[in-house]
């Protein structure tokens, strides 16, 4: 399948919210596109900064869909995407527009797991956080018993590096993924009780 990609400093799971600000004539033409025809883009990690060229963002990314859009009170134009599944970009292709092309592939998911109760703590944790946002984040139906729904929404909230975020992403076992974002929050909480907190 052949999906518009836009290249951000952002990490989204399957079921995630990403709200969005768009100016860019070939963002503005990818959502009137999308909208029109019902097609999702693919959000995907930029690696140098840069949004153009196929080495410069990640391989794995995931396809979202544009669930609301409205102008802004600055004019812009703002949507909201949601998160459908993960897709792996193969081969891209920059338009006479510089929007970026890619051909990409959906990435099976294993089978949901129940979250284990070691972990019922980041649930509440990540109800607090829904709450605190507000909309859009909490319009959506919360699945604190699900181990994929729990590891995606507190990898995506909690601001560590977008590089341990991305590795997560692309692990593809739901308790898998929980034992690895525990052991990032355990080096993280090392770190600042070695007194690093101001660097």
């Amino acid at each position: 399948m052949n999906l518009p990609l836009f290249p951000l400093n952002s990490v989204i799971f399957p079921g995630g919210i990403l709200p969005l600000r768009i100016f860019e004539p070939r963002y503005l033409d990818m959502v009137r596109d999308c909208v029109r025809e019902q097609t999702e883009f693919v959000v995907c990690l930029i690696k140098d900064g840069s949004e153009v060229g196929a080495a410069k963002h990640s391989k794995i990314g995931t396809a979202c869909q544009i669930i609301d859009w409205e102008t802004l009170p600055d004019g812009l134009l703002g949507i909201t995407a949601q998160g459908q599944r993960r897709a792996e970009i193969k081969n891209t292709q920059v338009q006479s527009n510089q929007l970026l092309l890619g051909d990409v592939e959906y990435l099976s998911e294993f089978e949901d797991e129940s979250l284990p109760a070691k972990f019922d703590e980041w649930a509440h944790l990540i109800s607090i956080i829904i709450k605190e946002l507000g909309k859009p984040f909490d319009e959506q139906a919360q699945e604190l018993a699900s181990a994929h729904w729990v590891s995606a929404r507190l990898t995506e909230f909690l601001p560590f590096e977008l590089e341990q975020k991305q590795r997560i992403l692309e692990i593809d076992h739901p308790l898998v993924r929980l034992e690895h974002l525990q052991d990032v929050l355990k080096d993280i909480e090392y770190y600042y009780s070695q007194g690093n907190l101001n660097n």
